[in-house]
């Protein structure tokens, strides 16, 4: 495993998107809440996520592998690596 995203995992610094909801599609999970502050992982993929977005059409909370949240306009960038 990624050694440094297991140490984020176990020391609270990071939070699996696993386990903060489903994965919709390859790299994109759509969550059931957003916590600031922290980082944010698909430890069973071992990939960082890279953005999260609120949509704004119907705020679902969604988290990618990478960057496509920032600077969307359908969407509120919540969080960006």
């Amino acid at each position: 495993m990624n050694y440094a995203m297991e140490e984020k995992l176990a020391a609270g610094e990071a939070l699996d998107v696993r386990h903060l909801g489903e994965e919709i599609e390859p790299g994109i999970f759509r969550l059931r809440h957003f916590i600031a502050d922290v980082d944010y992982c698909d430890g069973q993929g071992e990939a960082w996520i890279w953005s999260i977005g609120r949509r704004k059409t119907d705020d679902a909370i969604l988290a990618a592998t990478d960057a496509r949240f920032y600077g969307d306009p359908e969407f509120e960038c919540l969080w960006l690596r």
